[in-house]
């Protein structure tokens, strides 16, 4: 099988080195991911993918079907980037999909657009060989991913294009990624009764609770895992309704950012803050807790809210489904492969919380991404390639 793999990364290397050179050059940050969903429709199209489908909020689907009987496989990325920043501090135009020095060069071409080039061929090189597995592979492209992991979790929301296994495209260096930190974005608003700040006993001053809170937040006691460690929780920002410095206000937000292990969902976090806030009480302040949404509109003209951060993912190294990709993957590339963590947040959570089992995998360097040296080397993909190829091969043959 290996001899196999080899010759078809050998056979389509050009292609898939194109084929992300070319969505390189689509600008397409985050809500502006329409032409790049029209590039891949295409090209999915093209490549002779059963089914290719774009949902009310712009993720791009395509499912080539198994033989019958096996697990299904997504093959996941996302359409949008960041943006490319100071343009004068690239070595080549972020834009131009540049092939040069062994590398692809631009915005996306680490995060993760070179990836998704592989992850669109997976299926096709496994179909067109002869070699396709029981199991239906999906390969999905969802939209704001960098702002709000908002595909992705609008997609679990609607259980749509749910499978068995996933593996997600962010930056591995071609090792297996079983975890990442959660994070989210808790808001408590504080009201009181704003007056002039020469009579301050006829108001009630937010201020005066937020003291209290803010030492008594201290004394939380974080969640831990053995992945991860603790959870961390910082206070990043506070904003009063009134912009003078001689009025007491009537409002103030104070903004934290907590990132979770994986033993603090949300749900254990608010509830941990809420405790620190009922401790706090002063009459006449109300104070009110709840977790960040902002508004967003995507491509396709959905609007909806946005989640400021993504669910916690981990899995247990010695999981069957785990050792299974680790094997095979040291099977075919002749070397041990790494299990790790990303020290970021990734789409995982969203699945893994509906029961899809996770795993991270892409050639690509987490040191690169959304820097303005972001690209992508060919030999890794060329690596990367052939550890798709197995890894979606003996996923999608699990019996279900």
């Amino acid at each position: 099988m290996k001899e196999k793999f080899v010759s078809l990364v050998e056979q389509y290397k050009d292609e898939i080195i194109q084929t992300a050179s070319e969505m390189i050059q689509i600008n397409s940050q985050s809500t502006q991911e329409g032409d790049l969903a029209q590039y891949v429709m295409k090209k999915m199209k093209d490549l002779g993918y059963d089914e290719v489908v774009v949902d009310a909020y712009g993720s791009v689907f395509g499912t080539v079907k198994g033989t019958g009987g096996g697990s299904s496989v997504m093959l996941n990325c996302h359409l949008d980037v960041v943006d490319e920043g100071d343009v004068s501090k690239w070595k080549y135009p972020p834009y131009s999909g540049t092939i040069a020095e062994g590398r692809i060069w631009g915005r996306g071409a680490s995060d993760t657009k070179g990836t998704f080039a592989i992850q669109i061929y997976t299926p096709i090189m496994l179909k067109r060989a002869g070699l396709l597995p029981k199991g239906d592979i999906v390969v999905a492209g969802v939209v704001c991913e960098e702002i709000a992991g908002f595909g992705a979790m609008m997609q679990a929301k609607d259980n749509f294009k749910l499978t068995d296994y996933a593996i997600v495209g962010e930056a591995t260096e071609n090792d297996l990624a079983i975890g990442c930190r959660g994070r989210f974005c808790a808001v408590v608003t504080i009201t009181g009764k704003s007056c002039h700040a020469s009579i301050p006993h006829m108001g009630k001053n937010p201020f005066d609770f937020l003291g209290k809170f803010l030492v008594e937040l201290k004394t939380v006691e974080m969640g831990k895992d053995e992945l991860f460690g603790s959870s961390t929780m910082s206070v990043t920002n506070i904003a009063s309704s009134e912009k003078g410095t001689n009025i007491i206000p009537n409002e103030v937000k104070v903004y934290i950012d907590y990132r979770q292990s994986s033993s603090d969902t949300e749900e254990i976090a608010l509830a941990k803050i809420q405790k620190v806030i009922d401790r706090c009480k002063i009459e006449g302040i109300t104070v009110d807790l709840k977790p960040l949404y902002f508004p967003l509109t995507t491509y396709t003209g959905f609007k909806g809210e946005g989640y400021q951060g993504e669910p916690p993912f981990s899995v247990n190294a010695d999981e069957p489904y785990v050792q299974l990709c680790k094997k095979i993957l040291e099977d075919i590339m002749g070397r041990t492969i790494q299990t790790k963590t990303w020290g970021f947040a990734t789409d995982t959570g969203h699945y893994a919380a509906k029961g899809v089992k996770c795993i991270g995998y892409s050639p690509a360097e987490i040191r690169l991404c959304h820097t303005t040296e972001d690209s992508i080397d060919i030999n890794m993909m060329a690596e990367g390639t052939l550890g798709y190829l197995a890894l979606a091969h003996v996923l999608a043959n699990e019996e279900k």
